[in-house]
């Protein structure tokens, strides 16, 4: 998703969330010209950090996760909680909650099977 980011320059290609972005922040229907031109540079370092950052998940888990070593579990775990919190904490000082119900909640839903994975896992 993050190499489409970077190369489509919006976060939905059926264009929800820039509505719901334009309406959030403008009270408008679509975003200004200004905001789609920011926007979509701000999606191009954004959507190349959000893929590297999940190839590095992809190996943890791979790896690490999938030989039930402790550190794997915790690294997944920090590492999606850290974001949880904060992008919440930004969506909520902003006034984006319509970012908190498209990304964040189904996102900790996803997640649910993987915190209730820890029993399995040993300090290595």
């Amino acid at each position: 998703m993050g190499v489409v980011w970077a190369v489509v320059g919006s976060f939905d290609p059926f264009g929800i969330y820039d509505q719901l972005f334009a309406n959030t922040f403008w009270q408008a229907d679509v975003l200004p010209e200004d905001a789609k031109i920011a926007t979509r540079f701000l999606l191009g370092p954004f959507g190349a950090t959000s893929a590297g950052y999940f190839i590095l998940q992809y190996f943890i888990a791979k790896n690490a996760y999938a030989k039930k070593e402790l550190w794997g579990y915790q690294a997944i775990m920090f590492a999606f909680f850290f974001w949880f919190i904060l992008d919440s904490a930004m969506c909520l000082y902003h006034g984006g909650y319509f970012n908190i119900l498209m990304a964040n909640v189904p996102s900790l839903v996803a997640m649910l099977p993987i915190v209730f994975t820890r029993k399995y896992f040993v300090q290595s």
